[in-house]
């Protein structure tokens, strides 16, 4: 975090001195005026220069993207990170040569990344984003991959009339299944059962 202390002969000459050495735009600082300054008694005698103080605002998601920088770089120090900022959503997207690595086991290790990521970011905004990570193009691929998981079991579940359970996920994947199903035949209904790192979906025929 920046913080600077800058003369002028106004505070406004101050202060446009201190965002100039510090390179930072008036609304990423808070300033504080440590001594307004005196003309002087006919600009001559008891002339004093104004002093401000300019100190860098938290920037939630500069601090995050740090943050994010330091883990990949650690794994890849040749991975590139991209974020883009949307009304209520952040995304980064993540390239490098050991993607596998910050994936883990059926995305775990990229789902607890977003997870830390998201609470760094909520700790120095006041505005809730919603964060989200991509690695390669895991996301996309993933999804297609549940997608056509939920089709097949959706076939065997009409065909055979009894429930299926299927294996562990995130909410963010059974949210894939619940809706692929629903959009694959009104003749099925899922459910969510089991809690935690157990919690499940289920798919049932309805009778």
């Amino acid at each position: 975090m920046k913080e600077i202390t800058a003369v002028g002969r106004t505070i406004e000459e101050a202060v446009d001195s201190g965002l100039k050495q510090i390179q930072l735009l008036k609304e990423e600082v808070d300033i504080t005026i440590v001594d307004e300054g005196n003309k002087g008694f006919l600009g001559l005698f008891g002339k004093r220069q104004a002093v401000v103080k300019l100190i860098e605002k938290r920037n939630a998601l500069k601090l995050a993207t740090q943050y994010l920088d330091n883990i990949v770089k650690s794994i890849d120090p040749k991975a590139k990170i991209v974020s883009k900022k949307e009304p209520k959503k952040i995304s980064f997207h993540i390239d490098g040569d050991k993607t596998s690595l910050m994936i883990g086991k059926r995305g775990q290790t990229l789902y607890s990344l977003e997870t830390l990521v998201q609470l760094v970011f909520n700790r120095y905004s006041d505005q809730y984003h919603h964060i989200t990570i991509d690695i390669g193009d895991y996301r996309k691929k993933r999804q297609e991959a549940l997608e056509q998981y939920a089709v097949k079991t959706a076939n065997r579940v009409l065909k055979t009339k009894r429930k299926v359970h299927l294996e562990p996920m995130p909410s963010n994947e059974r949210k894939v299944i619940h809706d692929t199903i629903a959009a694959f035949s009104k003749e099925l209904a899922t459910a969510s059962e089991d809690t935690g790192s157990k919690r499940h979906v289920v798919v049932l025929y309805k009778k």
